[in-house]
């Protein structure tokens, strides 16, 4: 939550940076948390996103800095991306005593940095990556994002 305070302090400045026409917003479904909202913009010549996500048990962020970009072309960008995802309450643990068993709940977290590509067609974009981090997943994890924006 407190990187969700954090984008909705920083987002006004960024969105005088730059003219309105080089500003995207949309939505997503995948990482980096079930559920997204997107900005992508570009700012002095250097175009950045941004991903918040929430839902019920699963919540992140995700920046990241477009070192490819060509917005005429269907393969619209490569960029380095790091983020931070959370699922509440997702590992699950039985342990027994005494012929009772018991399941334990914890949250699982993913702190990563990586590379994704992005396939834009109109407003349709799907955005697959790999990622390396720490937290409670294997390294390295494929993301993917695949949403609208307008």
């Amino acid at each position: 939550m407190k990187y969700l305070l954090a984008i909705a302090a920083l987002l006004p400045v960024t969105l005088q940076a730059a003219e309105p026409d080089e500003t995207q917003f949309g939505v997503a479904l995948g990482t980096p948390g079930g559920v997204n909202l997107v900005m992508k913009k570009e700012i002095s010549g250097h175009p950045i996103q941004l991903a918040v996500g929430y839902t019920g048990k699963a919540y992140g962020i995700e920046a990241g800095y477009s070192f490819y970009y060509n917005r005429d072309s269907a393969m619209r960008s490569w960029q380095v991306i790091a983020g931070s995802s959370t699922i509440k309450d997702n590992a699950l643990t039985y342990y027994s005593t005494q012929d009772v068993v018991y399941r334990v709940y914890e949250d699982e977290d993913w702190n990563y940095a990586g590379v994704s590509g992005t396939f834009q067609y109109g407003g349709f974009y799907i955005e697959p990556g790999i990622t390396a981090g720490s937290g409670d997943f294997s390294s390295p994890q494929l993301t993917i994002q695949v949403g609208w924006l307008w």
